[in-house]
């Protein structure tokens, strides 16, 4: 994804109704329009009115401690990434129901307000990562989640208002009941690589691990069954041209090309770390709007870890 993803909203535009909040994309929009639409997925001047003209959202800057200096968003809270992963031996672990009650209640965050979560730039594993939190913020049971276009990059490249600390928000109370249908499990697995269920798994990695592979002469190795999808397939569609209705169709075409079976079928998204598959499923689930398609957390370090066996995946450039 490039800054021209940042122009893609605004021009395509994202029609979902603020009361509402659905995931689906739009006809086209004039930016003033889209000033009064909440969406999954917007911009910076979006955000900035949303802020000036709803009291009530709540922004999350995950970024690393290093970026801080630049500035913060007005009224950000900040909470890294990195308290959101789970421990060096198993990063991809969600946090418990518990845990994230006291996480989300010690920063004043609560899940029947609108969010908006936003990493440094538009770097994809940056934007897969503030994926990662949106899969985690929804099943937990927020309704209103967005993640900002281009990250703080591009808020900043737009010369909007900017404050030298975060927001502290008064620690509240905060119910988390976890909701699983967009989680993958082992069993879930364990249905789809021995064929007792209808469905496939999609590995994300990037074009660039494929080639490293190749150039080594060691065939890429993934979960029984995966097939290579990689994340540029789903992010290449978030484009001035392919946020369209029509390009949603299209995109649908793409994997019945494929031979990937979206109506009955689960779609699994997985990669080695979590961020290129949290940002597939983002797109097929939140733009797009597929309802059957589920993230594997662990990824394929924990996969290895519980003694998950590898196989030469089938890759084509």
């Amino acid at each position: 994804m490039r800054n021209t993803i940042r122009r893609a909203v605004i021009m395509a535009g994202l029609t979902v109704n603020l009361i509402m909040g659905s995931a689906g994309v739009g006809a086209a929009q004039t930016q003033d329009e889209n000033r009064d639409v909440w969406s999954p997925f917007i911009t910076p001047m979006v955000l900035n009115t949303l802020i000036e003209r709803r009291p009530d959202v709540q922004v999350i800057d995950i970024r690393k401690e290093k970026y801080i200096g630049d500035g913060t968003i007005p009224g950000a809270v900040w909470m890294p990434f990195s308290d959101w992963r789970g421990p060096s031996e198993r990063p991809g672990q969600p946090p418990t129901e518990a845990e994230l009650e006291a996480f989300l209640g010690d920063n004043g965050l609560q899940l029947d307000q609108p969010i908006v979560i936003h990493n440094h730039s538009d770097h994809t594993i940056q934007s897969g990562r503030a994926a990662i939190v949106y899969w985690i913020l929804k099943s937990a049971g927020a309704e209103e989640i967005a993640i900002l276009n281009g990250g703080f990059k591009a808020w900043d490249a737009e010369a909007l208002p900017l404050t030298p600390e975060h927001t502290r928000p008064q620690p509240g109370i905060v119910d988390v009941t976890y909701r699983y249908d967009w989680w993958a499990g082992p069993m879930e697995i364990f249905g789809v690589t021995t064929r007792q269920s209808n469905g496939a798994i999609l590995d994300a990695r990037l074009d660039g691990q494929v080639r490293r592979a190749a150039e080594t002469g060691r065939p890429l190795t993934s979960m029984p069954m995966a097939q290579y999808i990689p994340a540029s397939f789903f992010s290449n569609y978030l484009s001035v041209e392919r946020l369209s209705e029509r390009s949603q169709d299209a995109f649908r075409a793409d994997l019945r090309d494929r031979g990937i079976d979206f109506d009955t079928g689960m779609l699994i998204s997985i990669c080695q770390t979590g961020e290129l598959s949290a940002l597939s499923w983002f797109y097929a689930s939140e733009i797009v709007g597929l309802s059957n398609v589920r993230y594997y957390p662990d990824a394929l370090q924990g996969w290895q870890s519980d003694g998950g066996r590898m196989y030469g995946m089938k890759t084509s450039l």
